[in-house]
C-alpha cells in the first residue's frame, strides 16, 4: 500500500513538472545556452572587428542599457528557480513538521528575495547571506555580457628594402649640386648623400645619445611619419609610415608586427696611443691636415683637409677609402680613428671599431602610439643582406664626411655633439641612474661610442628608407596586424555565470531525484495570501488564542503544523509543542477549536466544495467554504 502510495505521488509529480508552478524551471533555457555561450567564446578568445566594434564604440549608451535589461532578465530567471527549489522543499517538509512563525517568515523572505528587518538576529543572517548572493548574480551577468575593448591579430603583409640592388650606393660627394639622388615629398626627404641632407639630425642624434634618465633612449625618425624609436632602431622600421598605407589605412589597426634582417652595428673604443692617424698644420693658412694609417687602410694613407682659425677647434675622423670604388665587392671596413686639436683633446688618439652583425629583428609598429620597437631576435646563421660590403663601407665613410663638413673656423659641430654625450652620461652617472666608472677615459670612451652607434643606427634607416623610396628597391614580408575589437565580457566572469548556472542545474536535479518529482508536496503555498487565509480560517481560534496578548517576537515563538481535513482544503493549526507549553502554563483558552471539531459541523456547502476534485475549482470554493466555517 505505501509503495502504491508514493509511486502515484510519483507520477503525480511528474504530471504537474511544468504545469502552474513549475514553468518557472523553463527559465533554465534561457540561462543555459547563453552561459555556454559566453565560456565558449571566452575560451576560444572571440573578437569581433569591424562594423560591430563600430557600432559598439558609437553607441555605448545604449548598449549598456540593453546589457544591464539582458543581465537583470537572467538573473532573474536563475533567482526565480532558486526560489521555487526553496519553496517546494519547505512545502514537502511543513507539510510534516511544525515550524515555528519566525522560521515560516523567513523562508517565505527568501522565497520571495524580500528582507524584512524585524526578524530575530539568527535569521537575519543567512537571510542577508542569501539576499545579498541573489543580488550579486545580476552584477556577474551584467559583467559576462559588457562589450570590452581589445584586439584581434590579421594576417597582412608589409613592404620593407631590398639589398640585393644597391648601385646607389656610393660615396658622393659633400657639394652642394654634386649629391646623391634625392626624393622629397609630403613623406620627408629620402637621399643616399646621408652625410650631407641628414647632418642636422645625425649630429642630433650623437648629441642625444646618452639618455640621461633610466630606460631607453627615444629618438625621432627621421621623415615625415612622426613615428619614434623606443630604444635602438639597428636602422629597422624605415618604411613604418612611408609605404604601409594598406595597413595605416585601416581606421581599426592599432599596431604591427613582422621580422626583417639587417644588421647590428657593435662599437668599440679604446686610446690607441700609437694611431698613425694625426692632425698637422699645412703650408695654407687656416688648413690642417689629417692623415695616416688605420689597421684596416689600403697601401695608401688616409688624408683630407680641415679648416680652423688655429687648429685647436678641430675633430677629424679617418675612416679607410676605397682604392677602386667600383669594384664589385669592397674591402671590408670597421676602423674610426680621431685625431683633433686641444679644445678636443679628451677625443684624440680614440679608436672605434665598428662591426656589422647579421641579424633579425622584430619589428613592432604602434600605430596609436606612433612608436617603433626593434629587438634581436634570438635567431643564428642570419645571411648577409649586402654581401658585398658597399652598405657597411659606405656608411663609415660618412662619420669621415660629417667630420670635415661640420669643422669651422672656432668649433667642430662634431666634437660638440661627442662631448654632448659625454656630459650626458657624467649627469646620469651623478643622479646615480648610471653605474659608476673608474676614471674619467671611461666616461669618455662610452660618451663616444654611443654617439656613434646612434648615427650608425640613424644611416641604416636614411639608406633602407631611400632604397625603397627612391630606387624602389622593395619586398613584402608577412605581418601580423593588430585591429581593435570587441570581446563580450571576460574570462573570469564567464566562467563565473557558466559555474553559477551548473550549479542552479545541480540544485534543480539533485531535488528532483530526492523528492521524487516533489511527490507528496501539498498545494498548500505560504507565500500565496489566498492559502494562508483560507488555512488559517480552517486551523479554527486554537492558534490565535495562544498568540493572544503577546507581543510580535513572543508570537514568532510559537510552532504550527499544516494539516489536510476531509478531502480537500488545508488548515494551519498551533504545533502540539506550543499547546502544551501554553496548556501547562493555565492559558489554554476555553474557545479554542480544532479541525477535527469543524468535521462535525460540517453544512452542505462544505460537503458540496468537498465534492470538487479540481483544484482550480476548490479555490474558488474556498472563500464560501471559510464564510460557512467561521
Amino acid at each position: 500500500m505505501a509503495k502504491s502510495a508514493r509511486t502515484k505521488g510519483a507520477r503525480n509529480g511528474q504530471a504537474s513538472l511544468f504545469s502552474a508552478g513549475h514553468f518557472n524551471f523553463l527559465t533554465l533555457l534561457f540561462t543555459t545556452p547563453v552561459s555556454f555561450f559566453l565560456l565558449y567564446a571566452s575560451v576560444q578568445s572571440t573578437r569581433f572587428p569591424g562594423d560591430f566594434f563600430d557600432f559598439i564604440s558609437n553607441n555605448r549608451p545604449s548598449v549598456q542599457f540593453a546589457v544591464q535589461l539582458i543581465a537583470n532578465f537572467l538573473s532573474a530567471a536563475q533567482v526565480i528557480v532558486l526560489c521555487r527549489l526553496i519553496n517546494f522543499a519547505i512545502r514537502r517538509r511543513f507539510a510534516s513538521r511544525e515550524m515555528d512563525l519566525n522560521t515560516m517568515l523567513m523562508w517565505s523572505d527568501a522565497m520571495v528575495t524580500h528582507m524584512d528587518w524585524d526578524l530575530p538576529p539568527k535569521f537575519l543572517l543567512p537571510l542577508l547571506l542569501f539576499l545579498g548572493s541573489t543580488k550579486a548574480f545580476r552584477g556577474i551577468w551584467a559583467a559576462s555580457l559588457t562589450p570590452v575593448i581589445t584586439w584581434k591579430e590579421t594576417a597582412g603583409q608589409v613592404a620593407i628594402p631590398r639589398w640585393d640592388d644597391v648601385s646607389l650606393l656610393r660615396e658622393y660627394a659633400s657639394e652642394i649640386g654634386n649629391g646623391g639622388p634625392m626624393v622629397q615629398n609630403t613623406h620627408g626627404r629620402f637621399s643616399y648623400s646621408v652625410a650631407l641632407d641628414f647632418l642636422g639630425s645625425l649630429l642630433a642624434s650623437a648629441s642625444s645619445a646618452t639618455p640621461i634618465e633610466p630606460g631607453s633612449r627615444q629618438q625621432r625618425k627621421i621623415d615625415n611619419s612622426r613615428y619614434t624609436y623606443m630604444g635602438r632602431s639597428y636602422g629597422m622600421g624605415s618604411t613604418a609610415g612611408l609605404v604601409d598605407d594598406n595597413i595605416e589605412g585601416n581606421r581599426h589597426a592599432r599596431l604591427y608586427a613582422y621580422q626583417e634582417d639587417g644588421y647590428r652595428a657593435d662599437v668599440d673604443c679604446i686610446y690607441n696611443e700609437t694611431s698613425d692617424f694625426r692632425l698637422e698644420e699645412s703650408k695654407q693658412h687656416w688648413v690642417y691636415t689629417a692623415r695616416g694609417m688605420l689597421p684596416d687602410s689600403d697601401d695608401t694613407e688616409e688624408y683630407s683637409s680641415y679648416v680652423g682659425h688655429d687648429g685647436t677647434s678641430v675633430v677629424a675622423i679617418g675612416v679607410g677609402h676605397f682604392k677602386n670604388a667600383s669594384d664589385p665587392e669592397l674591402p671590408p671596413r670597421r676602423y674610426l680613428a680621431f685625431a683633433t686639436g686641444e679644445s678636443y683633446a679628451f677625443l684624440n688618439k680614440v679608436q672605434c671599431s665598428v662591426d656589422f652583425h647579421p641579424t633579425k629583428f622584430n619589428v613592432t609598429v604602434n600605430i596609436e602610439g606612433r612608436n617603433i620597437t626593434v629587438n634581436p631576435a634570438d635567431i643564428l646563421g642570419v645571411g648577409d643582406i649586402d654581401p658585398t660590403r658597399r652598405l657597411k663601407g659606405t656608411l663609415l665613410r660618412q662619420f669621415e664626411l660629417i667630420a670635415n663638413d661640420e669643422t669651422n673656423l672656432y668649433v667642430s659641430m662634431v666634437g660638440s655633439a661627442f662631448n654632448a654625450s659625454i656630459t650626458d652620461l657624467k649627469t646620469s652617472i651623478a643622479a646615480g641612474n648610471s653605474p659608476q666608472k673608474s676614471n674619467e677615459s671611461d666616461i669618455v670612451l662610452e660618451g663616444v661610442r654611443n654617439s656613434i652607434t646612434a648615427m650608425a643606427d640613424d644611416m641604416l634607416g636614411a639608406y633602407a628608407a631611400a632604397q625603397v623610396m627612391i630606387g624602389n628597391f622593395s619586398q613584402t614580408t608577412p605581418a601580423t596586424i593588430r585591429v581593435s575589437a570587441i570581446a563580450i565580457g571576460e574570462f573570469k566572469y564567464a566562467i563565473s555565470v557558466f559555474i553559477l548556472n551548473v550549479v542552479v542545474i545541480g540544485l534543480f536535479i539533485a531535488e528532483v531525484i530526492r523528492t521524487s518529482w516533489w511527490s507528496g508536496m501539498p498545494e498548500f503555498d505560504m507565500t500565496d495570501l489566498r492559502y494562508v487565509a483560507v488555512a488559517a480560517s480552517t486551523g479554527g481560534m486554537g492558534l490565535g488564542n495562544l498568540a493572544s496578548g503577546k507581543k510580535i517576537e513572543e508570537a514568532g515563538l510559537l510552532k504550527i503544523r499544516y494539516r489536510e481535513p476531509g478531502k480537500g482544503g488545508c488548515a494551519i493549526l498551533a504545533g502540539e509543542s506550543s499547546e502544551r507549553s501554553e496548556g501547562d502554563s493555565g492559558d489554554s483558552s476555553e474557545g479554542e477549536s480544532t479541525v477535527e471539531e469543524y468535521e462535525l459541523e460540517r453544512t452542505p456547502i462544505m460537503e458540496r466544495c468537498e465534492g470538487i476534485s479540481g483544484a482550480g475549482e476548490r479555490q474558488k470554493c474556498a472563500p464560501t467554504v471559510v464564510q460557512t466555517w467561521i
